[in-house]
C-alpha cells in the first residue's frame, strides 16, 4: 500500500516542478514514479477525480445545511412553534437585506472608502464590488475609482527624457488627456504600464544534444533538458534588478529586492523607461558592465496576457554597445516572453 502512496507523492513532486518550468526535474521525478509503479499516471488521476468528487459532495452538504436553517425545519423546532414568517416562500426567505449602514452613508462618503481600498491594491477593489450591489454600481459604473487607480499608477511609469525632450513634451499627463480626455476606463485599457507589487518571470526551456562518450557502445547521443530563469523587478524611481539564474522561483522571489541584491553576485541594478513610441508600450532596461565598458541595451513590448492586462514582456530586441560604438546584436532564438507573478511581499515604492 505504501508503494503506490510514494509513486503519487513522487508524481505530484514531478507535476510541481513542470508547473514551475523545471523540465528536466519533472521528467527525473515522473521516471521515478514510473519505475514505481507504472500505473501511477491512473492512479493520480483517480486521486485527483475523487478529491474533485468529495468536494461537491462537501458543498451540496453545507448547501442543504444552509436551506434547513432558512426554512425552519421541525429538527431545530422540537416544541413545533412557527415564526411569523411561516407563510412566506422559499425565495422570499433568500432575499437579501438590506445594508443599513450602507443607506445611511452618502455616496460620497462611500466613494471616498472605494478610494482607499483602490489605492491598497486593485484586488481588493475587485473583492470590494463584490460585496453589495451598492458598492458594485459605486466601483464599477463610477468614474472616480477609474481616475484614482489611473493617477496613481501613471505617476509612477518612467519614460525616455531624450524622446520628451526632442518632442517638446514636458508633462506626460498633459500628452494623455489629449489622446484619452478624462475617459480613464478607457484609459487603463489602452495605456500600458509597469506593475510594481510583484515579479517579472521568464522560464527558457530547450535541448542540447551531447556526444557518445569514447569507447561507447551506445548509438544514440545524449540529450540535455537545459532550465534556466531571467527575472525583472522594477521599482518607480526608474531602478529595475535583472537577474539570470537557474534557481526556481521560489528561491529567488522572497529575497530579490535592492536592498538584498549585493546577496547575489550574478544580479544586476538596471535603469528602465518606457518610449513615447508605438503606443507607448516599448521598455527599454540600459545596463553598464564596467570591466569591458559595454552597455546592454533591452527592450521588450508590454502586452496582455489573456484577459490580464500588460502582465507580460515579449522580446523585441538585445544588444550590446562597445566604448567605440559598434553594437552587437544578440540572437533571441531561445528566449521566452516574461509574465508577471505578483508577490504578496513586496510593496508599491
Amino acid at each position: 500500500m505504501e508503494e503506490p502512496i510514494e509513486a503519487i507523492a513522487l508524481w505530484e513532486l514531478g507535476y510541481s516542478k513542470e508547473t514551475a518550468g523545471a523540465m528536466t526535474d519533472a521528467i527525473k521525478y515522473y521516471r521515478k514514479a514510473l519505475r514505481m509503479n507504472p500505473d501511477v499516471e491512473k492512479l493520480y488521476r483517480k486521486k485527483m477525480h475523487d478529491e474533485w468528487r468529495l468536494n461537491e459532495e462537501m458543498k451540496k452538504l453545507k448547501l442543504n445545511s444552509n436551506v434547513n436553517i432558512v426554512d425552519g425545519s421541525s429538527e431545530t423546532d422540537p416544541d413545533g412553534r412557527k415564526e411569523e414568517t411561516e407563510g412566506l416562500s422559499q425565495t422570499e426567505d433568500l432575499v437579501e437585506l438590506p445594508c443599513w449602514i450602507l443607506d445611511m452613508l452618502p455616496d460620497d462618503i462611500l466613494s471616498m472608502i472605494i478610494d482607499m481600498v483602490v489605492l491598497s491594491s486593485a484586488d481588493s477593489w475587485m473583492n470590494l464590488s463584490l460585496t453589495c450591489k451598492k458598492f458594485n454600481l459605486l466601483c464599477f459604473h463610477d468614474s472616480s475609482p477609474y481616475r484614482t487607480f489611473a493617477e496613481y499608477i501613471y505617476k509612477k511609469q518612467v519614460y525616455n527624457e531624450n524622446e520628451m525632450r526632442l518632442n517638446g513634451i514636458s508633462d506626460i499627463q498633459a500628452l494623455a488627456e489629449t489622446v484619452w480626455g478624462q475617459n480613464y476606463r478607457k484609459m487603463l485599457k489602452e495605456r500600458p504600464y509597469i506593475k510594481f507589487h510583484g515579479i517579472y518571470i521568464s522560464v527558457v526551456n530547450y535541448l542540447r544534444h551531447g556526444s557518445i562518450p569514447e569507447g561507447s557502445s551506445s548509438l544514440l547521443n545524449p540529450i540535455h533538458m537545459i532550465t534556466y530563469y531571467r527575472y525583472f523587478r522594477f521599482y518607480p524611481d526608474g531602478r529595475c534588478i535583472r537577474l539570470l539564474t537557474t534557481d526556481e522561483p521560489n528561491i529567488v522571489v522572497p529575497g530579490f529586492s535592492l536592498e538584498r541584491c549585493s546577496e547575489r553576485k550574478d544580479s544586476d541594478i538596471c535603469s528602465w523607461s518606457l518610449s513615447l513610441d508605438d503606443g507607448l508600450d516599448q521598455l527599454t532596461i540600459k545596463r553598464n558592465r564596467r570591466k569591458d565598458g559595454l552597455e546592454f541595451n533591452e527592450i521588450l513590448k508590454i502586452s496582455n496576457r489573456g484577459h490580464k492586462k500588460f502582465s507580460k514582456l515579449k522580446w523585441i530586441a538585445s544588444s550590446a554597445t562597445r566604448q567605440d560604438g559598434t553594437t552587437m546584436q544578440f540572437s533571441l532564438s531561445k528566449e521566452k516572453p516574461f509574465h508577471f507573478s505578483k508577490a504578496k511581499s513586496y510593496r508599491d515604492c
